[in-house]
């Protein structure tokens, strides 16, 4: 079984919605990560390399997770290929506000999804000014997560819902534009679990989030 790979994408820490600045991890997705973190050093297994993406989010979960595994924090390593798709240029190519920074009453917050869902929807469609059309974003995501499962041993990538959406939509055989409703329901620090052998890459689980079930307040999506 030395041959085998194993591709653990844990998504990042519930994020800072309706605050200024969404990249920063809020008192509970430090929980959370902690939480993940705690579980995978109990888990039967060695991670021998760490990953993130460059998203502040991303980063300060990895290094809490990292912190639990007893690794030294020089163990993290980055990679921007692991970055969320930018959503906030995705809004502003469509004139609209910032619904992140305004979610800060239940009403805003239910309309936070919708207002998402239309544009990445146009977005996949083209033909606007995006930062990153829908076509590089999923080519940079599968070509990272393609390298890193393919390493012998434990990796962990830290990431984002779209990342793991986009790869998992791909394993399973899904079109390109099906991801988005596989990125809705993952957790903030569920574990997606890839493994690599001689037959190729496949996804093993997807979105275990068990680590939070003891309190169902720990379970969020943003």
């Amino acid at each position: 079984m030395t041959d085998v790979g194993v591709l653990l994408l844990v998504r990042h820490g519930q994020g800072s919605l309706g605050a200024a600045n969404y990249d920063e991890l809020s008192e509970l997705g430090g929980r959370q990560a902690r939480l993940v973190g705690a579980r995978l050093a109990h888990a039967d297994q060695s991670v021998k390399q760490v990953w993130s993406g460059s998203l502040a989010r991303q980063r300060d979960t990895a290094r809490m997770i990292v912190a639990e595994l007893g690794l030294p924090p020089d163990e993290l390593r980055a990679d921007d290929r692991l970055d969320e798709y930018d959503h906030m240029g995705l809004l502003a190519a469509d004139g609209t506000g910032d619904p992140f920074t305004s979610a800060v009453t239940p009403q805003a917050r239910r309309a936070l999804q919708p207002t998402l869902d239309e544009a990445i929807s146009r977005w996949i469609l083209g033909g606007a000014d995006y930062p990153e059309s829908h076509s590089a974003f999923t080519a940079r995501v599968e070509a990272v997560v393609a390298e890193l499962a393919a390493q012998p041993g434990t990796t962990m990538a830290v990431t984002s819902a779209g990342v793991i959406a986009v790869a998992c939509a791909r394993l399973a055989g899904l079109p390109a534009d099906r991801w988005p409703a596989l990125a809705r329901v993952v957790v903030n620090t569920s574990v997606t679990t890839l493994i690599t052998g001689r037959t190729g890459t496949h996804l093993l689980t997807f979105n275990d989030h068990a680590h939070l079930e003891a309190d169902r307040s720990l379970i969020t999506y943003r």
